[in-house]
């Protein structure tokens, strides 16, 4: 049963979202990159996983929180016995295993994934022991892509390459009982602790001004559409939406852009392209957020 859905992370929608509207460095089109390859193979995780019928609670995608150090966990799946923590890597082509470090054939050296999973699972044990919860945790490393190839790897129990975890995922499902609600209570509690607000501090710097103003169509990322009343039509794909949606979803990603700066229906009004009547803006903002300081000053939140 999947209790937390996978979404993109804040970082990989701030760069999709400023590829279009302003454009990248080159290094931040490689963390771009890195960030679409990434989720990539978590999905492609995720669809071996789901056709394994494996009982379990799943987790996708927690940010949480442990003495001020944040740790992503691709995904966590939670049985009676044990929770088993999945650290998804897609990384391919060729790389050798040394000194504790993966090396690329380019030379560059990649943190040992094992030891950065069993962190993590270090941060979980204390946090389920501050919940109350004694569960057994075991690591598993999934090398997801199918052109992956590891010279020099110790053997280790904890690391599965792409061929090996269909097979895994079947065996495992074998020996788990049917699954109880027992921790369903645990599995809420992880995810209400899940960090959806959190923004790393290697973010590119950009301001309101220099991005380019417009509603993204949701199919292809242009900004060229005609609307009706009730819908938008790209003209690149062909795509349609209903205007309402399509509007909300523009000022949801300006308020990830932008969280620091107030809501305000002229805000709105230009992050749209000024291309809407301001009493359409005002609808979708009222039907979707509350409104502080009726009148000039107005703005609104969530809460």
């Amino acid at each position: 049963m999947i209790l937390k859905e996978r979404s993109k992370s804040v970082i990989h929608r701030i760069l999709e979202s400023l590829n279009h509207r302003t454009g990248l460095s080159h290094a931040e089109k490689v963390q771009y990159e890195n960030q679409i390859k990434g989720f990539d193979g978590e999905l492609a995780f995720d669809r071996i996983l789901n056709e394994s019928d494996i009982s379990g609670l799943i987790l996708n995608d927690l940010l949480l929180n442990t003495k001020d150090t944040f740790y992503q966990i691709d995904s966590l799946l939670i049985t009676d016995e044990t929770i088993h923590l999945f650290e998804v890597k897609n990384y391919s082509g060729t790389y050798v295993y040394k000194n504790d470090s993966l090396y690329a054939s380019s030379g560059h050296a990649l943190q040992d994934p094992v030891a950065q999973a069993e962190r993590k699972r270090a941060y979980l044990h204390n946090l389920l022991i501050k919940l109350g919860h004694t569960l057994d945790i075991q690591v598993c490393v999934v090398f997801i892509h199918p052109d992956c190839y590891i010279y020099d790897l110790p053997k280790r129990e904890t690391i599965l390459f792409y061929g090996q975890l269909p097979g895994h995922l079947k065996k495992l499902a074998g020996t788990l009982p049917k699954q109880s609600d027992e921790n369903l209570n645990l599995a809420q509690q992880l995810i209400i602790r899940h960090d959806d607000l959190y923004r790393p501090t290697n973010l590119p710097a950009y301001s309101f001004d220099q991005l380019k103003k417009g509603i993204r169509c949701f199919n292809c990322d242009s900004f060229s559409y005609n609307k009706s009343r009730q819908n938008i039509y790209c003209n690149v794909c062909g795509h349609k939406e209903e205007a309402t949606k399509a509007i909300y979803r523009s000022i949801e990603e300006f308020r990830m852009l932008f969280p620091d700066i107030p809501l305000s229906k002229e805000v709105a009004h230009t992050w749209c392209g000024n291309d809407w009547k301001k009493s359409r803006i005002r609808r979708v903002l009222e039907s979707n957020y509350r409104v502080h300081n009726r009148g000039r000053g107005s703005y609104y939140t969530d809460d």
